[in-house]
């Protein structure tokens, strides 16, 4: 088991360079730079060349990319992220309120998704063709056509309407107020878990009819076993694998996917950070931004192929 988690970890290594570069190139490929974005908003497209150099040279932007790409590197060594181009902020307190709302947010959505998924995928696998299955697999569907920001909007809407009151707008950390952190919360996390948990009841569903149909849950039937016991021990470990994937895909797509519906509820975190360092061709902080949510799908793929490992015995002993 030591040798497997070992493998897993350094191949996180070279995913993560690459991911570094190319974002690094990508951005520097797009036409213009926050230097130039900062002075022809303020001062008309007449600047003065020899400003714009002087002001390229503060942030750095003189130097050749690839001593530019090393000093980046360095400093993400020494868990120094830098200042942001746009407003000279340290980029890890800019990140550190934001990533803790997002994360707060994706864990409460991953938790409501997970316990609306996989009791309901079990029970319209276990009562197919049934009303109940049928009414099961009507709310995933509505669940995938219904985006969570116009679910959001929906909720807002009708706490206006017909309990006169709105969940409050401004942010307050969970060890500052948990029961207003909770109140503010609760809303958008309800409304992407159940956008979210649509995907993963259907492919519970689906992997649990698979497993269903197998020799060996026949056998534990023809012994005699009870129900609740073949599904525990037996269906639902072996179901769990391609469920728990995309549970953990999700998450990790929460922490910076979740432009609109911020920005329905007022929530200044990631999604909406990405949208201003990109606007801003803020290229330290956008840099930073990408490789903080690529860390996390890797990381988060780490310890899914971990618990995979410790699910099924096979996969790490191949």
């Amino acid at each position: 088991m030591g040798k497997y988690i070992l493998k897993r970890f350094l191949l996180m290594i070279p995913t993560l360079l690459g991911v570094a570069v190319l974002v690094f190139v990508l951005l520097r490929v797009v036409p213009g730079d926050v230097v130039e974005l900062r002075f022809m908003s303020g001062e008309g497209q007449f600047a003065d060349p020899q400003m714009l150099a002087m002001e390229r040279a503060k942030v750095g932007l003189d130097k050749p990319m690839w001593k530019q790409f090393l000093d980046w590197m360095w400093g993400i060594v020494r868990l120094d992220l830098g200042v942001s181009m746009w407003t000279g902020a340290p980029i890890t307190e800019e990140i550190k309120l934001r990533f803790a709302l997002s994360l707060q947010l994706a864990i409460m959505a991953t938790v409501v998704a997970t316990l609306l998924a996989i009791p309901l995928g079990i029970l319209a696998a276990l009562k197919q063709d049934t009303w109940v299955d049928y009414t099961v697999r009507v709310f995933s569907i509505a669940g995938l056509a219904m985006p969570s920001f116009w679910l959001g909007i929906l909720m807002i809407l009708g706490f206006l309407v017909i309990f006169k009151w709105l969940p409050p707008m401004v942010y307050t950390p969970l060890w500052v107020n948990p029961w207003q952190n909770l109140a503010q919360l609760i809303w958008p996390a309800l409304a992407v878990g159940y956008r979210y948990s649509a995907v993963a009841t259907r492919m519970t569903r689906s992997a649990m009819l698979e497993v269903l149909r197998e020799d060996y849950i026949r056998t534990a039937r023809a012994k005699g076993l009870w129900t609740k016991l073949i599904l525990t021990r037996h269906a639902l470990k072996n179901a769990m694998l391609p469920v728990l994937t995309v549970i953990a895909l999700e998450f990790a797509f929460l922490l910076g996917g979740l432009v609109v519906t911020e920005q329905v509820f007022n929530l200044n975190g990631l999604g909406m950070l990405f949208v201003q360092a990109i606007s801003h061709r803020d290229y330290t902080l956008t840099q930073s931004l990408v490789l903080l949510v690529a860390f996390v799908f890797i990381f988060v793929n780490f310890l899914m192929d971990l618990l995979y490992g410790r699910l099924d015995p096979r996969i790490r002993y191949r």
